[in-house]
């Protein structure tokens, strides 16, 4: 078989491939083989038609599935044959075939990139704070104490900074109704029953400051500027009235921390709970802490050397990435317009955030083979056990559901990377 390779671009190279006349034949003659063994032609009983008549009835038929066949042989062969590591399928390109012939192709791949890995043993990274203070225990009770806060109707008195204030207000933009002109901010337009917290920029700007000193029942209009860069157009720039009456005054009054607290929020006493806060603060900062080395090793190796990427594997993982960030944005309840309207931002990130992760996709994948580190088929299934309990599912649907994907590879590759973490990890020092 003619192999010839050819430079295309860096990452990109044109093979030219050429396999000669008596293997075509034999190809060809194979499948005419297969073709005779289940012909149904009149006259003669399934698969007993003579040799020639099977030809002549089915002769094209049998060229293409020699074709279909001859060529992925003669690529995976060609690429084999080269030593090539092809990231790419293939795109075959100018077939040639005649009976009796040659039968000849190109396509263009593209390949892993060829680069020298920068130093990567003994990388300095700064030391994380891992240590737990007394007041950021006290905060952690505190919040807890929050979430069992009532609310309590204030005495009459005045609306004061630090209330909770229950309110009404509609929206007039240059004398017409918000909701008419402003549609999509339905939620800044009107509210009937909105409990506003009184602290400074809380809410819209400046909103909460104008409401102080207002009586239950009392009305008064505010004036809320919007800055020039708010996410709703037609509010940017603009200074919007709003009409507001005050329902009702309330007080939050949280419990106070002491035993009898601590009994209610995990059955032990002040001190146990102290100590178990604690514990789980520090095992917070501790994966805070491996999360921001783990990131530093890759911001490190990427940013320690250049080289070309496949456009293939970048394009792809683009898109992935588009779509993770449209659909976390869609849980988030942000509206399909906004994220429509933001579309160049969102795909400007996510292809910068593809290209570091395809580029450190290659510098992983040499390192492992440096180190010789690998994935095992036992901790595949490990993740994928790990994966369906957190879903909810039984092993069997995930991996069905990742054969469906046919995410194997993924899985493979996702671990790898964290593997190659994990021995850079150790590897590492810290100051």
């Amino acid at each position: 078989m003619n192999i010839t390779v050819e430079d295309v671009a860096p990452c990109k190279k044109r093979l030219k491939i050429e396999v000669p006349a008596n293997r075509v034949q034999e190809a060809y003659d194979r499948v005419a083989t297969d073709f005779q063994k289940e012909a149904r032609i009149p006259g003669f009983r399934p698969g007993h038609a003579p040799r020639a008549v099977v030809l002549k009835k089915y002769h094209k038929d049998i060229e293409s599935e020699a074709q279909r066949t001859l060529v992925p042989e003669a690529y995976q062969e060609a690429v084999a044959a080269k030593k090539l590591r092809v990231v790419s399928s293939p795109e075959i390109e100018d077939l040639k075939y005649q009976p009796g012939l040659s039968l000849s192709f190109s396509t263009v791949v593209e390949l892993v990139p060829e680069f020298k890995l920068p130093a990567y043993k003994g990388l300095v990274l700064k030391k994380q704070e891992a240590d737990v203070k007394d007041e950021e225990i006290d905060k952690t009770l505190e919040s807890l104490a929050d979430q069992r806060a009532t609310f309590d109707d204030a005495t009459e008195r005045p609306l004061a900074m630090e209330d909770f204030a229950v309110i009404s207000y509609t929206g007039k933009l240059d004398g017409q109704p918000l909701a008419d002109v402003a549609p999509e901010a339905k939620n800044l337009a009107h509210n009937p029953q909105f409990w506003l917290w009184m602290r400074p920029e809380g809410f819209m700007p400046k909103f909460a400051e104008q409401c102080v000193g207002m009586k239950k029942s009392e009305t008064r209009t505010v004036e809320v500027e919007f800055p020039a860069d708010f996410p709703q157009a037609a509010l940017a720039g603009k200074k919007v009235q709003y009409d507001v009456e005050l329902k009702e005054i309330k007080v939050k009054k949280a419990p106070a921390i002491d035993d009898a607290f601590a009994q209610e929020v995990a059955k032990m006493n002040l001190a146990d709970l102290k100590t178990r806060v604690r514990e789980n603060l520090e095992q917070e900062k501790k994966t805070q802490a491996d999360r921001a080395a783990r990131s530093e090793i890759v911001q490190k190796l990427i940013s320690g050397i250049e080289f070309e990427l496949p456009p293939s594997a970048v394009e792809e993982e683009t898109h992935a990435t588009v779509y993770d960030i449209v659909a976390e944005n869609q849980s988030r309840g942000i509206p399909g317009h906004v994220l429509e309207e933001k579309k160049d931002e969102i795909f400007t990130n996510a292809a910068r955030s593809a290209r570091e992760s395809v580029k450190f996709k290659f510098i992983s994948a040499q390192i492992a083979e440096n180190e010789k580190i690998e994935v095992t088929t036992e901790q595949i299934g490990q993740h994928l056990a790990f994966l369906a309990q957190r879903e909810g599912i039984t092993l069997e649907k995930m991996v069905e559901k990742v054969r469906k994907n046919n995410a194997f590879g993924v899985v493979r590759q996702q671990l790898l990377r964290q593997a190659v973490l994990d021995f850079l990890l150790k590897e590492a020092k810290f100051e």
